[in-house]
């Protein structure tokens, strides 16, 4: 007769088993957001502008932002987006979160590398750099910081998380 194995105490656990040997991390506590979503999905972990670029610097965390505003209808499409791929929430875990409306904070066109036309998705580097490397591939010459619903964003993040190495 084999006898089970027996479930051991974490302190007392071998090297080499339990969830980071099967390749999972222990999960941390959920990030929380600390701006209201704005329909932007509330499930997701936002930031303000300032607080999350402090975030960033202090976690070394790339940041993907979307800078929109409430009259836009292009952001009323995009922001459904956010609400409906789960893929895409899913990988902002593994970023700071920031959503900007441009009337509420002018301060935000500093963040305008190609025009300051709405709605806006840029990554950026944990000292607050645009990465623009990282912009929509469909969109080559012009609006290159600019997502449809039907343009693939988060390969741009998985290609952010690669690229600043994080997990995708």
């Amino acid at each position: 007769m084999l006898a089970s194995s027996a479930c051991e105490p974490p302190e007392r656990a071998v090297k080499g088993h339990g969830p980071e040997a099967a390749g999972e991390t222990p999960s941390a506590p959920k990030r929380v957001a600390t701006v209201p979503a704005e329909g932007w999905n509330e499930d997701i972990a936002w930031r303000g502008l300032e607080e999350g670029l402090a975030e960033a610097k202090q976690t070394k965390m790339p940041v993907m932002m979307v800078v929109h505003t409430t009259w836009c209808g292009n952001c009323q499409k995009l922001k459904r987006t956010f609400n409906s791929d789960a893929d895409l929430a899913r990988l902002s875990e593994q970023f700071v979160m920031v959503h900007v409306d441009q009337d509420a904070h002018p301060e935000v066109t500093l963040y305008a590398p190609d025009g300051d036309y709405i709605p806006r998705v840029m990554f950026l580097d944990s000292d607050g750099n645009i990465d623009k490397q990282l912009q929509n591939p469909n969109r080559p010459n012009r609006y290159r910081f600019f997502y449809t619903p039907k343009e693939d964003l988060t390969a741009t993040m998985r290609l952010a998380l690669d690229q600043h190495d994080n997990k995708s």
